[in-house]
């Protein structure tokens, strides 16, 4: 991590520069994740969810409970799609737990990614091809108002048809 500063939730804000401390940070995240995580980016990013502990960790999460939910918003899965993204094939068998929507054209120029959890934890790249970030464990104010405009992006997406299970 390149810094630590005390934040007003009395924890800590890390700040991360790498492509491998996003991912172990958005891991840490999802293990930690009790009843919903939310994502917003320009794709399902490789990096954090497309690698074999990601996938585990999201796939025990969603069996957890019937209660439990992975929202995701992005403004494209054609590459996720031809790269044959790991989270894919978990979000057909787990429909009920796994929705992934495209945003709207109101949000189509957003490029920043978020990882929201439990309304209390958070990662944020403000450039989403750029590992450049923060994390807070436990700053529920922070989440909050990243939660509200998430719920507003979620509100005017659709869901994804590119991503959906084909019963044949």
């Amino acid at each position: 991590m390149s810094d630590t500063i005390p934040t007003a939730d009395n924890d800590t804000l890390l700040r991360f520069d790498s492509r491998d401390q996003a991912a172990k940070l958005a891991l840490e995240l999802i293990n930690q994740a009790r009843h919903e995580i939310c994502f917003f980016g320009p794709l399902i990013d490789p990096v954090l969810f497309d690698n074999d502990s990601a996938a585990q960790a999201l796939s025990e999460f969603a069996r957890r409970s019937p209660r439990t939910r992975i929202r995701i918003v992005v403004l494209d899965t054609q590459k996720n799609v031809i790269s044959s993204h790991r989270l894919l094939p978990l979000a057909q068998k787990l429909t009920s737990s796994i929705e992934i929507h495209l945003a709207g054209n109101k949000h189509r120029e957003l490029r920043q990614q978020y990882l929201l959890v439990d309304g209390r934890s958070y990662l944020f790249c403000p450039l989403a091809e750029r590992y450049e970030g923060r994390v807070e464990m436990q700053a529920p104010a922070a989440v909050k108002e990243m939660q509200q405009e998430f719920e507003e992006i979620w509100n005017q997406s659709k869901p994804d048809i590119n991503t959906r299970r084909l019963n044949l």
